[in-house]
Parts: C-alpha cells; sequence; structure tokens
C-alpha cells in the first residue's frame, strides 16, 4: 500500500458457516463502482492463509497464517514474526494479577511503536486500535456493518491490524476476547 492521508475503508465478508474464512473488501474512490478484495483468509481445519492483493504485481500474495487450536491458544504468523496471542498482552505492573481487562494491553510492535485494541467505551461491539498513549486513533472496527476503517498511521501495519481483528472477532463468538487464560505469560509486547 501507498503512504496516504485518507483513511482506508475496508468491509469484512464472512463465510457463513466458520468467519475464519473471510474476505475483506476495499471500498472504491468516490464515482467508481469496483471494489477490490484486498485479503482473503482460507482456512482448512485449523490453520488460516490470508493473502494479500499486491497492487504492483497484480496479485495475490501468501502474508501469513493463523494457528487456531483454541480460542485461547492461537499462533500468529505475521510476516517475519510468529507470536502466540497470549505473549502479546502486558499487565500495568508486573506484580499485577491477570483480569478481564487484561487484552486491551495487546501490543503490536513492528518498527518499535506499540498499540492497543480495546472495545469501544459507551459501545462495546465496536474495536479501535489506538497509539499505546491512547491519544491517536490507528483503526476502528464498526460491528453493525463489518467495516474496519484505518488511518494512515495504521497503513505500515496493516497485515497486523487486519489480522487481530479478525483474531477479535473470532474470539468474541467464543465469548473469551479481552480475556487471558491464567497461564498467559504476559510479558512481551509485539
Amino acid at each position: 500500500m501507498s503512504s496516504s492521508t485518507t483513511e482506508l475503508v475496508l468491509t469484512w465478508q464472512f463465510d457463513a458457516q466458520d468467519m475464519r474464512k473471510a474476505e475483506l473488501w476495499m471500498s472504491s474512490p468516490e464515482g467508481e463502482t469496483e471494489r477490490l478484495k484486498l485479503y482473503y483468509f482460507a482456512t482448512y481445519d485449523r490453520i488460516s492463509t490470508y493473502y494479500r492483493w499486491n497492487l504492483k504485481t497484480g496479485r495475490y500474495e501468501n502474508a501469513g497464517s493463523i494457528e487456531w487450536t483454541s480460542p485461547w491458544n492461537i499462533k500468529l504468523n505475521l510476516g517475519i514474526r510468529e507470536v502466540r496471542l497470549d505473549t502479546m498482552a502486558r499487565r500495568n505492573k508486573p506484580t499485577s494479577k491477570l483480569s478481564l481487562n487484561d487484552m486491551r494491553k495487546q501490543k503490536l510492535a513492528p518498527n518499535d511503536i506499540e498499540y492497543k485494541w480495546r472495545p469501544v467505551e459507551g459501545n462495546a461491539a465496536d474495536l479501535e486500535c489506538l497509539t499505546v498513549s491512547g491519544k491517536k486513533a490507528v483503526a476502528y472496527y464498526q460491528a453493525s456493518d463489518h467495516t474496519l476503517t484505518v488511518q494512515p498511521r495504521g497503513e505500515p501495519i496493516l497485515d497486523d491490524i487486519v489480522v487481530l481483528n479478525l483474531v477479535h472477532l473470532y474470539r468474541r463468538l467464543a465469548g473469551v476476547d479481552f480475556v487471558l487464560p491464567n497461564t498467559a505469560a504476559g510479558t512481551t509486547a509485539v
């Protein structure tokens, strides 16, 4: 994706039988009727391979994979980084106990910049991705129309935003989003 000054508006389409089989469509510039399938997730058994449309080559590229062992145990292959979901959370203090809000500390850290996902205050069905300080929006998921809006600052980590948005939606369906198992390490930012 090239750097832009406008937000990127994407719409999820989920398979009726398995939401892990999904497509993410990019809205066209105003005046055009064509939409572009920017990502698709091919899921077989417990592995989803996700593909991203390369605007330069005009082809889909294998961008990574998700191993769905259970809603508690999800391993992400984010390009060259491989991480377990439970290691992407941080406690506020090293001595604090895990709580229902620990997944709010989930971070993305490409280029040493950290972001966090959390439910939107006043509308927990929606999700927002913010800078760690919570002062700058990176992305926003609106549940009512399955729209993911990504701000220009989120473009460099678009794969991470897309994958973690899907993971959060899957975990919500399983009733465990923003909850960590007691075995979670909770010390590594990714």
